[in-house]
C-alpha cells in the first residue's frame, strides 16, 4: 500500500509544475544576463563596475513584497549570487581580503557575499590590502572594523584621507544580512574600493575630522548635530605631535563632498573628508 499523502499521478503533476516553473526561472536568468552584456557593452559603466547601493535597493524593494514559505534570507542569497555572476559577465573583480587578526571569519564574509567564484588575494595588514587597489591588482579591499588602537588593524580609516587622483572609498558593510544562522560567518567587514559610493535610499556616511587634541568625544557629537548631522559611531586617533586628533565619525544619511552640511561644522583644524557611505545592514534599524 501506498503511504504517500498525495495519489502518484498528483504527484506527478506536481513535479511537472515545479519542472516548468525551473525553466521559467533560467530563462528569466539567461535574460537577465543578456541584459547585463548590454549594461556591460553599451551602459556606459568604466572603471570598478560594482554598485552596493543599488544592489542594496533591490533587495529591500524584493524583500518588501516577499511573502510565503520561502525563507528570506534565502531570497538574499539568490541575488547576492546573481550580482556575483552579472559581475563575471562585466568583466569580473578580485577581492584584496585582510587577512591578519579575524581574517578567516573576514574571508568567510566576503565570499558569501561577493560570491565563491571571485578570485581572492590575502595580505597580511591593511596597508599591504588597500595596497592591491592602487596598482589594480584587486578591485575591492575588505578590511576590520575601523578602530582606534596603533597595533591593530582598525587604523586603516586614516590612510583614506589623502587626496590623490584616485582616491579610496568605503563603498559596503557586510553582512548585508545580519540575523547570522549556524553556520553562516560571525563579525562584520568593511569593503572599500577606488569608486564613490553609490546611494540606496538607506544609507550611513563616514567622515574624517581634523580637531584640537582636546576635543572630546561628546563635544565631537555636539559640533555636528549642530551642523544638522545625526552622528552614531565615534572614533578616535591622536595625531603625533599631541596637538590634533583624527574622529572618524558615522553619520545618517548618505553624504556628498559637496553637502553644505560639511562647512558648517565649526571648530575644525582642517576641512572634513567624505571617506565614504554604505547601504544600512538589514536587521540594523528597528
Amino acid at each position: 500500500m501506498n503511504d504517500f499523502s498525495s495519489p502518484p499521478n498528483a504527484l506527478a503533476q506536481l513535479r511537472a509544475q515545479l519542472d516548468t516553473i525551473d525553466d521559467q526561472i533560467h530563462a528569466l536568468l539567461m535574460a537577465r544576463a543578456a541584459v547585463v552584456e548590454s549594461v556591460a557593452r553599451d551602459g556606459g559603466k568604466t572603471g570598478t563596475k560594482i554598485r552596493p547601493g543599488r544592489e542594496a535597493a533591490i533587495l529591500r524593494r524584493l524583500l518588501a513584497c516577499h511573502q510565503g514559505a520561502w525563507p528570506a534570507q534565502a531570497i538574499v542569497r539568490i541575488w547576492r549570487e546573481i550580482f556575483g555572476a552579472a559581475l563575471i559577465i562585466e568583466g569580473g573583480q578580485t577581492m584584496a581580503v585582510c587577512d591578519g587578526e579575524g581574517g578567516a571569519e573576514r574571508l568567510a564574509l566576503a565570499r558569501e557575499h561577493f560570491g565563491p567564484l571571485t578570485p581572492v588575494r590575502r595580505h597580511h595588514n591593511p596597508a599591504q590590502t588597500l595596497a592591491d587597489l592602487a596598482r589594480d591588482a584587486a578591485q575591492l579591499a575588505i578590511l576590520p572594523p575601523p578602530a582606534e588602537d596603533d597595533d591593530g588593524q582598525g587604523g586603516w580609516w586614516q590612510m583614506l584621507t589623502a587626496s590623490a587622483p584616485h582616491r579610496l572609498f568605503v563603498i559596503a558593510k557586510i553582512p548585508f544580512w545580519t540575523k547570522r544562522a549556524e553556520g553562516l560567518p560571525l563579525g562584520e567587514a568593511f569593503v572599500v574600493a577606488a569608486v564613490r559610493p553609490d546611494p540606496s535610499g538607506q544609507d550611513r556616511s563616514l567622515l574624517v575630522l581634523e580637531l584640537s587634541a582636546s576635543t572630546s568625544r561628546a563635544r565631537v557629537a555636539s559640533l555636528l548635530k549642530g551642523s544638522g548631522f545625526t552622528p552614531s559611531q565615534i572614533w578616535v586617533k591622536r595625531i603625533p605631535g599631541g596637538t590634533s586628533i583624527l574622529a572618524l565619525v558615522e553619520v545618517e544619511d548618505f553624504i556628498e563632498d559637496t553637502d553644505p552640511r560639511l562647512s558648517a561644522i565649526a571648530g575644525l583644524n582642517a576641512p572634513p573628508v567624505v571617506i565614504g557611505a554604505f547601504a544600512v545592514p538589514l536587521g540594523d534599524t528597528p
